[in-house]
């Protein structure tokens, strides 16, 4: 069974996942849970360089190469989605319900933004008139916040 087949069938909370994973014979170390709790708990997606720098502020420095190994492993779980504002920076935050974000281009503040409309309606009619299946899509704004203005 893949991780995805796997991950259908669990509770729907980090710590019933991390529990499921160790019955499957994967270790929860210390910097596992830490990277679950922050991602979870912060309000905007993180570089691997913030996550370094909260790590560390929880005691716990494990090396560049281990935090990636961890969010791929988290990524494959689906607790962790990984977010791409085209910068060529990519960032990391808890998977929840699915949102977007608007992104100060001038200091590069970044937010959750709630739309009024669905967007499944759109990802019907995009995939009846173009004629595939969309698996997921991206929606970020750019612009500048009441700071920068």
């Amino acid at each position: 069974m893949s991780y995805c087949e796997w991950y259908n069938y669990l509770p729907m909370n980090n710590v019933g996942i991390l529990e499921n994973s160790k019955l499957k014979g994967h270790k929860n170390t210390k910097v596992r849970e830490a990277l679950v709790e922050i991602l979870q708990k912060t309000a905007t997606p993180l570089s691997i360089q913030d996550i370094l720098l909260k790590l560390k502020e929880r005691k716990l420095n494990p090396n560049k190469t281990t935090v990636y190994r961890e969010i791929e492993f988290l990524t494959n779980l689906g607790l962790v989605s990984e977010v791409d504002f085209g910068d060529g920076k990519k960032r990391y935050e808890g998977t929840g319900e699915h949102h977007h974000h608007i992104i100060c281009v001038n200091c590069k503040k970044i937010a959750d933004v709630e739309l009024d409309q669905d967007l499944d309606l759109f990802n019907a009619k995009i995939a009846k008139v173009a004629g595939f299946k969309p698996v997921g899509h991206s929606l970020e704004f750019f612009g500048l916040c009441s700071n920068c203005q």
